[in-house]
């Protein structure tokens, strides 16, 4: 019972000082240090029997899914749970301006999306974009996304095997803000008005506020008309190069916006065949 309390008295004393209400996932505890910036170490949930691609080995009758246990450290406390809620914590304390160092995996994603910047936008020609993506079109959705990060907004690009009518989702202030659909197409073509319509249709379920359609080339009259009735910004080749430009007059890249882990992100790190449903309760919007 003493220790019940114990924690029960961790966990208020944590909630008031930051002013963040805890989920019950997480167990709070005083860690008998003081530790700042706050620091955090992600785990993920796993099979106890795995294939070498993660997934389960279906061979082992009494497989299960281990969870392991993510661990957050600032100033006194200690809070374990799982990396959803850690992260999630994490967020919410850094929304509130206290520190808290990149974890190992949010140190990945900076480093790899530098290595992006130091090449990104040495293209400013129609031409010369299509050139260096027609080879690997899937690569233009990531520089768009890119162009998006350099005017503010934190972006997800939405994996190649998935199209439901978009490629981008903005999201602003952690607010989805907008739809993104991306064409990389030859200078000549022209997008037509099915995309546009592909693109309506899939805000249908997604509710974004904004719809932006992009590509190298241009659109058609109907294309044209057609957004404009819905609502639909379309950006074409030459609005493409502009916003590139605008990129390159931009020396600082931001961090914290597209460096703080997705719910997708850490998707990436966990088996497809794990439910993750009893974890995404209060993700993205507050413990």
């Amino acid at each position: 019972m003493w220790f019940f309390k114990y924690k029960m008295k961790a966990r208020r004393q944590f909630e008031d000082r930051y002013g963040i209400r805890v989920t019950d996932r997480c167990t709070v505890e005083h860690s008998g240090r003081d530790v700042y910036p706050g620091r955090f170490i992600l785990k993920f949930p796993r099979w106890k029997h795995a294939k070498a691609d993660g997934t389960q080995d279906k061979r082992v009758h009494d497989n299960e899914v281990i969870m392991e246990q993510s661990v957050l450290w600032i100033d006194e406390f200690r809070i374990i749970s799982d990396c959803f809620a850690i992260v999630e914590l994490v967020r919410l304390l850094r929304a509130r301006e206290y520190a808290v160092s990149l974890c190992a995996q949010e140190q990945k994603k900076l480093d790899e999306r530098n290595e992006e910047w130091k090449t990104a936008f040495q293209d400013t020609t129609i031409r010369r974009i299509v050139e260096r993506f027609e080879k690997n079109p899937t690569r233009f959705e990531a520089y768009c996304a890119m162009l998006f990060e350099q005017l503010g907004y934190q972006t997800f690009v939405t994996p190649p095997v998935n199209d439901g009518g978009y490629d981008i989702k903005l999201f602003l202030n952690d607010e989805l803000y907008a739809l993104v659909e991306c064409k990389l197409y030859n200078p000549s073509s022209r997008v037509s008005r099915p995309i546009i319509q592909k693109l309506v249709g899939a805000n249908e379920i997604a509710r974004a506020p904004h719809l932006f359609v992009v590509t190298t080339s241009i659109y058609t009259k109907e294309a044209v008309d057609f957004a404009r009735d819905a609502g639909v910004r379309l950006i074409d080749g030459n609005s493409l190069c502009e916003l590139v430009k605008r990129a390159i007059e931009h020396e600082e890249v931001p961090v914290l916006s597209f460096v703080q882990l997705t719910e997708e992100d850490l998707q990436t790190y966990i088996a497809p065949d794990i439910d993750l449903e009893p974890f995404r309760n209060g993700f993205g919007s507050g413990l």
